[in-house]
């Protein structure tokens, strides 16, 4: 049987506007961070959902939060769909970050991935974690469908991990902004996922175009 999954990274909050390495720390939504919920739960206020997943971050609940009250269903919070953790970085901005070692930025331009700071996750740790927790989710869920709230990187290492697509290549499409949405199936059989929609944002579009 296949079970369908949407998966949403958070939307905008306070640590994106200030270019942090936002990771486990908390921050609060923005203003437009409130009115890009509004956008996502009208476009996805016809699908019914039955389970309802969020990481334990804030920013990351709030954004599933509308459509979990729409369908009357309490979200249930996992520790492995949270963001990359950055070590001794964590929560820093980027110009911070920068003047303690540039080549964090540098590799980052260089490979598309963020490395080299202590104590933090690789992106093939955070990889493994999201896939054996969207897995174990959809096996509870068999042909079920499914809302999941997320992290950026954390998104990104997982498509990439479920397409085998290398970081260096096609970054502006799997480069995950506030409020994307990406759908999949799992073929509970096949024991394999199928990526249908990447990275779409057509609910903030939507919106631009009628300003």
């Amino acid at each position: 049987m296949i079970t369908k999954i949407y998966l949403v990274r958070h939307t905008q909050s306070t640590g994106n506007v200030e270019k942090r390495l936002t990771g486990r720390s908390s921050f609060e939504i923005t203003k437009i961070g409130d009115e890009y919920i509004k956008l996502l739960t009208n476009r996805l206020k016809d699908i019914r959902f039955d389970k309802v997943y969020s990481s334990v971050s804030n920013r990351a609940i709030k954004t599933v939060e509308p459509l979990a009250k729409l369908n009357n269903l309490l979200i249930e919070k996992r520790e492995d769909l949270c963001e990359m953790y950055f070590g001794i970085y964590d929560g820093m901005t980027w110009d911070e970050v920068n003047k303690i070692n540039p080549k964090i930025h540098e590799n980052h331009i260089r490979t598309n991935e963020i490395m080299g700071i202590p104590n933090q996750e690789s992106s093939e740790e955070v990889a493994q974690r999201m896939y054996n927790c969207i897995k174990g989710i959809c096996h509870e869920n068999i042909g079920k469908t499914i809302l999941i709230g997320s992290h950026g990187v954390a998104i990104e290492t997982f498509l990439r991990r479920v397409t085998e697509e290398p970081f260096l290549l096609k970054r502006e499409e799997y480069s995950q902004k506030n409020t994307s949405l990406n759908i999949l199936e799992y073929d509970n059989e096949k024991d394999e996922f199928k990526l249908i929609l990447l990275n779409d944002l057509s609910h903030l579009k939507i919106k631009e175009n009628e300003r």
